[in-house]
């Protein structure tokens, strides 16, 4: 007897209602006179009688109509065998942990542990580091020529400034000597304040990509500050120009503040008119308690990520949250992971040389599990196999979620902080990409 996939879900879009499989990502839209949707329990609708039997192949071929649950237990468990071993594809340096600025929502300088102190890279340990993760990428020579990423993190990357030019000129030796693959991208993250015209002419000299904290208009980006206090955003922005001028690769990171969601139309015309941006990524903040939130905020933030989108690419501005759910949508597969911590493909290396699975542990070095002067295997060590799973495919809470395949888990270590745990979803992440597919729908 036919029945509903477990993955199936309606979605009601004026008179017509659409049959999604979340999984698949395949659509059959029917009428309303076709369907009937009891008040609850969806899983035993009414198909029309008047439905002929191409409609119902067709509904069995896209796996919306199944015979048994062993379908669906059998698709999910042919994606969830895309999860591979872990292979290390990107790398954070933390060549200091200080930074120049104080901002009021910074999650490491409000949460350091007692034991937490200053400190920076040297040269030595940034080879030692580099050198570690070469040998990691070497571990599997038929992923060795696929894209490598090394990000320069913080902390606040330009207070090291010689030791990030010199790691910058070793990487790209390195890719010379074919240490790394031509395709390794280097990436800095910073407040921009530090910028230069020197510092710009190194970056663009080196094909480096620069990602720029701004959290949109000057009241959106309130709580980008001094330690004494002063509002950094003036100097934001005249840096920000400085690199647009020089044609230097920029992004921007923008967090979703109150501010910046209150600050919605006054931040799109700063973004798109005033730093006449190329891409930008939103960002939600962690739920850590460390500044107010609005009980609305989440439902808040996932509205201005979809209201961003639309306003930003009338102008062909990308952004990338939106834009990989898109690509996944279009793909019809899922998005296992959302990041690159889980399926333990990256580490982040601390300015001593610990080595851990996620860069936003660099304050108290959780899930920190080795040392660039160990020998480590990633697919033995019993904190990457654990979060090489950690994936919705894998999180029995997130199998009747419409938004399972679109997903890919949301930030482990905002479940983590709230929950105690990495195998709770993110419920933050849950609404923004359930309001993602809302409008995906409805869009196409």
């Amino acid at each position: 007897m036919l029945s509903l996939s477990r993955f199936c879900h309606p979605f009601k879009l004026n008179d017509k209602i659409i049959l999604f499989h979340a999984l698949n990502f395949e659509r059959m839209v029917f009428n309303s006179s076709e369907i009937k949707l009891p008040d609850n329990g969806y899983k035993h609708l009414e198909l029309s009688s008047s439905l002929d039997n191409k409609v119902i192949n067709q509904l069995i071929e896209k796996q919306i109509l199944i015979e048994s649950s062993k379908e669906d237990d059998d698709l999910l468990n042919s994606y969830r065998s895309y999860i591979q071993k872990p292979y290390i594809s990107t790398a954070y340096f933390f060549i200091t942990n200080d930074c120049n600025l104080a901002c009021k929502y910074c999650f490491e300088r409000q949460s350091l542990p007692d034991f937490f102190k200053k400190e920076t890279m040297s040269k030595e340990t940034f080879i030692d580091g580099l050198n570690f993760f070469v040998g990691l990428a070497k571990r599997d020579s038929k992923k060795f020529h696929e894209k490598k990423t090394i990000i320069f993190y913080g902390g606040e990357p330009f207070l090291n400034k010689e030791i990030l030019f010199f790691a910058i000129k070793s990487i790209r030796d390195y890719v010379d000597k074919k240490e790394l693959p031509v395709n390794t991208h280097i990436i800095v993250v910073t407040n921009g304040v530090l910028l230069s015209p020197k510092i710009i002419s190194f970056l663009k000299k080196n094909d480096v990509t620069l990602t720029i904290s701004i959290d949109g208009n000057k009241e959106a980006t309130s709580n980008r500050v001094y330690p004494n206090g002063k509002e950094a955003f003036k100097q934001i922005v005249e840096k920000h120009k400085l690199c647009k001028d020089a044609e230097l690769n920029i992004n921007i990171a923008c967090t979703l503040t109150p501010e910046t969601i209150e600050n919605f139309d006054e931040s799109m015309e700063f973004f798109i008119h005033d730093m006449k941006i190329n891409n930008i990524g939103f960002n939600a903040l962690l739920d850590n308690g460390i500044i107010n939130i609005p009980e609305n905020y989440d439902a808040d933030a996932a509205k201005f990520i979809v209201d961003a989108y639309k306003t930003l690419s009338k102008h062909k501005i990308s952004e990338s949250r939106m834009n990989r759910r898109i690509q996944v949508f279009k793909r019809k597969k899922p998005c296992i992971f959302d990041c690159n911590a889980q399926g333990g493909r990256q580490i982040a290396i601390a300015p001593k040389g610990e080595v851990g699975i996620c860069h936003e542990h660099i304050a108290d070095r959780k899930h920190f599990v080795t040392t660039i002067y160990k020998n480590f295997i990633p697919e033995e060590n019993p904190v990457y196999l654990e979060w090489m799973k950690r994936s919705p495919l894998y999180i029995e809470k997130c199998y009747d979620c419409p938004a399972i395949g679109l997903c890919g888990g949301g930030c482990v270590i905002n479940t983590e902080n709230k929950t105690q745990s990495i195998w709770e979803p993110d419920e933050r992440f849950c609404l923004q990409t359930l309001e993602i597919l809302k409008y995906l729908i409805s869009a196409n």
